[in-house]
Order: C-alpha cells, then structure tokens, then sequence
C-alpha cells in the first residue's frame, strides 16, 4: 500500500501540469516576457522535482500544497490582472479627456464623459457635483443623455447633500466641483482620486516575481535540510535556488515596482 506522502510525491505534477501549461500558454500568447517565462517554467517543474525526488518523502505535502495552491489562486489573481489591464484603459481615456481639456477647459462634453468615468470608479460625490456643474447652463436637448445620467445619481444618492468641492491631494485645496485642475497648484487632481480608488496588482511581473522566490525557496528546502544529501547535490541545489531568488528579485524591481 502507498502511503499519502508517496501519493502526494507523484501527484504534485497534476498542478505542476496545470501550470506549466498554463504558463506555456501565456508564452505563446506573448502575454508575460521569455524571461519571465522561462522562469516560471524552471520553479514550476522544479516544485514536482521536490514533490517526487526529495530524499526525505515526509516534506512531498509542502511542494504539493504550494502547487495547488498557485493552481487554484490562479482565477482569482487571473481576474484581478483583467480588472487592472481594464484600469488602465480607462486612466488613459481619462488622459485623452485632459488633452482636450487643457486645450479648452470649457469643453462640456469632456467634462461629463469624466464625470461619468469617475461614477463608475465609485467616486460618487466628485462625479455629481462635475457633471452638475459641467451642465449648468446647458441645453438640456443637446445634453439630454448626461441630464438623465445626473438626475439618477442624485435619486441614488438620495438624501444626502452633495458635496461640492473636491480636495486635491497634491496641495490640500478645496475645489469648486466643475473645476478640473486645481486653483492652487493646477494639478489633475481628479485624476489623483481615480487612481487612488484602484487597489489590485501591479503587474504579472511583479506577481510572478514574488511567487518564483517563494516557490523556488520551497522546492529547494527538501534537499538543503535533509542529511541524506550529499554536500555537492546540496550545495548545487542552494546556488539554484539563490539564483532563482535573484532573478525574482530582478523581475520584481524591474518590472513590478517600475509599473
């Protein structure tokens, strides 16, 4: 009979599978860099190396959990990265919209489409007292899309009073709600708020970076901590594992924290 350490050994490459597959799919999509890559490629397999060669068979359980657990994360951080591809699409509408309105800043239509952006992102009040101010004065049948858009924000904010001026984070002040660059420091300052209301990742550099440091720690640690090793296969095994380390530390600075 095999015991469960000998069927976790050989079943770590299930999730190995997955993830080289996956990886391997992302290769040829050219959605993460050759380097990258490769480097998820070598900490991937060498998880089932670990799981299924490892002297001392008692640790197969700690490769094996970190490769099913990077399996199963993988939709959900998959998501995270489609949500923030998606943001930046926006902050570069938002940047186009600024092009127009450095060049007039009485441009009603730029005004409300950032409005409109803004609501999306939650930014309830800013977004209401810009569009309400954008369309002060306005012909309600050349505007009558933005006009509906602001009479349903205010039922859905209900009763409680809009706040009209929005702070800029740069210098403090207090804007008037239809300004879009600060009166004190001329800053894009609405442009600050969409940003800060985004928290997710960075980047698959930075997310692949920190995981191949932490796997890769994992994969070698069966073979430095076991008495069965020989000091040549151990001392292989960690320049391996500082090697990959190091390249994870290298993604993670140029690609995760430059992003």
């Amino acid at each position: 009979m095999f015991s469960l350490m000998q069927i976790l050994a050989f079943a770590v490459w299930v999730p190995v599978g997955v993830w080289v597959y996956t990886v391997i799919g992302w290769l040829v999509m050219d959605e993460v860099d050759t380097s990258v890559g490769l480097l998820a490629l070598g900490v991937g397999i060498s998880l089932g190396v670990a799981g299924s060669f490892a002297p001392d068979r008692s640790y197969a359980w700690v490769p094996f959990s970190v490769a099913l657990v990077t399996v199963i994360l993988y939709p959900l951080v998959n998501e995270s990265w489609r949500k923030h591809e998606l943001f930046k699409i926006e902050l570069e509408r938002i940047g186009n919209i600024y092009e127009r309105l450095r060049m007039n800043r009485a441009d009603v239509y730029g005004k409300t489409t950032l409005a409109m952006l803004m609501y999306e992102r939650g930014l309830l009040h800013p977004a209401a007292a810009l569009m309400s101010g954008a369309l002060k004065g306005q012909p309600k049948d050349l505007f009558q899309n933005e006009f509906k858009a602001l009479a349903r924000w205010q039922q859905e904010l209900g009763g409680v009073p809009l706040r009209t001026e929005t702070q800029c984070l740069r210098c403090g002040v207090s804007n008037a709600g239809e300004d879009c660059f600060c009166r004190r420091c001329g800053a894009e300052y609405l442009v600050d708020l969409v940003r800060r209301r985004y928290v997710g990742f960075t980047g698959w550099g930075m997310l692949l970076g920190v995981w191949a440091v932490l796997a890769g720690c994992v994969a070698a640690a069966p073979f430095l901590v076991s008495n069965q090793v020989s000091p040549e296969v151990r001392l292989g095994v960690g320049i391996g594992a500082v090697v990959v380390a190091m390249a994870g530390l290298g993604i993670f600075v140029s690609k995760g924290v430059r992003s």
